[in-house]
């Protein structure tokens, strides 16, 4: 069985797009718990319209509430959740592990699928959802053949993105954004730090300046759809819910054909590509690293090279281009001064007549803009052409399913009745008047056929039309007609009817844990102190093992896997996901750092008062805070050192536009961390949190010395008391 092609969906034209070039399911969101909150989201009402529709023509629809939730937003995105299963919504996609909790619980039919922010990779993280029933998984983009063929061995569904823009950072493991800007990754608002312009320096000194040393290529697997299909994976995702229309309905053709193995033209690769890319990578999966999978010196959409600049004129830009240019189309210049951009609404040849197209391997002109040097190069970043084609599409087409009608009639004095079959489904209705004698031309199988093949403006079609006609019987063209309307609405009304949903009341009761101890993190053996409670290191130092974002069997995971206590990487915001993890068996947890100390209280009295015991959580109260999380080591990616351990041996950092700093500390397996300049010291809050029935605590080490250690340890340990 091929997988489904799923289509992102921003605003009504994408909807359409991706409805005419034939997408097998959609996702998109409403205007709350999404985690593209400035897409242009569909309101509750209209997402009914789509979901009947779409089910009509066999799309399936997944609605996507994968933001993190706190206590205050849980019982309104618990409404949203119920009213979108009573409109019979395919699935839900989610992140937060408490809305999880509580959908299983109280929706035990409703299908839940688990986010990509979840950045799940491998089968005993899959093993932990399927207790919470999750019945697909969106793997993280970092996966591998190998862990992909590894999770869906698991039996669980398993969805991959296949085309569109990478995060450089683990989905989910990102609070950059939230962090130097206000703006939370995990909430929808991600003001995209990774496709700004850093300068790497190593003990202060720049080794490369004002590049984009965070920014992936986007990801193109279109032309690896075979090998997926082959290994199980259920569903193809195209990123892009702020994307376009040409964006949507070109990435989904292109994957058809490569399903159907069908060669694509090179004008559909470059209409592709013009729609929107950053250059394209084989990414993670294919193993591809630093320049393979990196754009270091753009992060915005690159077009196609159409061609140069050869000459500056007073009111007009002369140029030569390599393949066609039409009025309309909008291109960048790009030099090593800058770039600049337009759209071209006069199009000149050789000779400066006004004209509508200069074909390939010619000279012509352009209005002249600023800031645009010879010698420049000329991307084609809007395709005229391409949106006029979609935009004709999307107006004039009507995609339908096809199904089988059989219409037969006993004779004179019979009714005709009419029958529509898809797969499963029938449904069979009667004309109300009878059949009279034909006087004179009797109503055949070509006058059947004529009237019910009627269905241009329907969502169906006829693939065949079986008759069984006894006698010369004849039925009015009123008769028929207003059969054939009556059966496809009743087929409409059969197709769409559903069961009724179940809801059940939440009556989950947590395993009573209370030993809870303090964590001090440590990055070097010389931060190894005298500490009342538990010392954890991902490095391999002699005190107790921390997993990173990958490995599942620690003392102290990073992740979901076999152990029993659970570090900070799955964004514990609520107290349904406390209640979750200790659910799946593990015995205490440290809290989002993207809790304030409000919601933090909120939480932890919410769990008291609902489950009756303190809440086993920790509160992380001194770190350096880490703003991402990769697979990609931009240290390595400059200095090329073999065997590597620049980033302990050396102090590397990544500076911004604005002066920010931010430390590089790869782990034991080489993932990359980056850790913000300034301190985020919350001890004042622990006299707070003791009130509350809080009482373990997290200090994470960077670059302190042992004598700072000391010194943040004896504070922990006297505000503790």
């Amino acid at each position: 069985m091929k997988p489904e092609i799923l289509a992102p969906v921003g605003n009504e034209d994408m909807l359409e797009a991706a409805i005419m070039a034939g997408c097998d399911a959609i996702y998109f969101a409403l205007p709350s718990f999404g985690a593209r909150a400035f897409a242009k989201n569909f309101t509750i009402e209209r997402t009914k319209e789509i979901i009947e529709r779409c089910h009509l023509l066999n799309i399936k629809v997944y609605v996507t509430m994968n933001t993190l939730l706190y206590e205050d937003e849980i019982e309104e995105a618990y409404g949203m959740a119920k009213a979108l299963h009573e409109m019979h919504v395919d699935a839900l996609i989610i992140q937060d592990l408490g809305f999880i909790h509580l959908l299983h619980h109280r929706l035990p039919d409703l299908i839940l699928h688990a986010s990509t922010q979840l950045s799940i990779s491998k089968p005993e993280m899959i093993e932990s959802l399927k207790k919470m029933g999750v019945k697909r998984v969106v793997l993280a983009r970092e996966c591998t053949m190998d862990e992909i063929k590894a999770c869906v061995d698991t039996g669980m569904e398993i969805e991959t993105f296949v085309h569109g823009a990478l995060c450089i950072c683990y989905s989910g493991q990102c609070y950059f954004s939230s962090l130097r800007y206000n703006r939370s990754g995990n909430r929808g608002l991600c003001a995209q730090p990774c496709r700004m312009t850093y300068t790497l320096e190593k003990n202060g000194k720049a080794l490369i300046k004002d590049k984009y040393l965070l920014s992936p290529k986007d990801l193109s697997l279109i032309d690896k759809v075979k090998e997926l299909e082959k290994l199980g994976v259920c569903s193809l995702k195209i990123e892009g819910r702020m994307k376009s229309k040409e964006y949507v309905y070109t990435t989904i053709r292109q994957i058809r054909k490569a399903l159907d193995e069908i060669p694509s033209t090179e004008k559909e690769r470059e209409q592709m590509m013009v729609s929107f890319n950053r250059g394209y990578t084989l990414g993670h999966t294919y193993g591809k690293k630093e320049n393979e999978l990196m754009n270091i010196s753009a992060g915005n959409h690159q077009g196609i090279d159409v061609g140069k600049v050869i000459g500056i004129e007073k009111n007009r830009i002369k140029i030569k281009v390599e393949k066609e240019l039409y009025q309309g189309d909008g291109i960048r210049f790009v030099s090593k001064h800058g770039d600049a951009g337009c759209r071209i609404n006069f199009l000149y040849d050789k000779n400066h007549k006004l004209v509508n197209r200069l074909p390939a391997n010619s000279i012509g002109y352009v209005d002249r803009i600023d800031h645009v040097k010879p010698d420049s190069l000329i991307k084609k970043t809007v395709d005229a052409n391409l949106e006029k084609e979609v935009t004709s599409i999307i107006k004039n087409g009507n995609r339908q399913i096809k199904v089988q009608a059989f219409i037969k009639c006993k004779g004179v004095g019979y009714p005709l009745e009419f029958t529509i079959v898809e797969k499963d489904l029938s449904i069979t209705i009667q004309s109300k008047n009878k059949a009279m004698p034909a006087k004179n031309r009797p109503t055949d199988e070509n006058t059947i056929s004529k009237q019910f093949n009627k269905t241009k403006e329907s969502f169906l079609t006829f693939e065949t039309i079986e008759c069984d006609l006894q006698g010369d019987i004849f039925f009015t063209i009123a008769d028929m007609n207003q059969l054939r309307k009556e059966g496809i609405e009743a087929f409409k009304k059969a197709k769409l009817s559903n069961n009724p949903i179940i809801e059940k009341e939440y009556d989950y009761q947590c395993p009573v844990v209370e030993d809870v101890s303090s964590i001090l993190e440590v990055q070097n053996k010389n931060q190894i102190v005298d500490f009342e409670g538990d010392i954890i290191s991902e490095l391999n130092i002699g005190v107790k093992s921390k997993g990173n974002i990958t490995e599942t069997r620690k003392d102290y995971l990073g992740h979901l896997g076999k152990g029993n206590r659970l570090d900070v990487n799955l964004n514990i915001t609520n107290s349904y996901a406390i209640a979750c993890v200790l659910e799946m068996g593990y015995a205490s947890m440290v809290i989002s750092d993207e809790l304030d100390l409000e919601h933090c209280i909120q939480m932890i009295d919410a769990f008291l008062n609902r489950y009756g015991f303190h809440a086993p959580v920790i509160r992380t109260v001194y770190q350096k805070p880490r703003l991402m999380t990769m697979k990609h080591c931009p240290v390595h990616m400059i200095t090329k050192k073999k065997n590597c351990q620049e980033c302990h041996e050396s102090t590397y950092e990544l500076i911004s536009k604005d002066g920010k700093r931010a430390l590089c500390i790869g782990d034991a397996m080489c993932h990359m961390r980056l850790y913000d300049q300034n301190v985020f010291n919350r001890m004042d809050e622990i006299d707070a949190l003791k009130e509350h029935g809080m009482h373990a605590f997290k200090l994470i080490m960077t670059d302190e010395s042992e004598k700072e250690v000391k010194k943040l340890v004896d504070e922990l340990k006297n505000r503790s008391r």
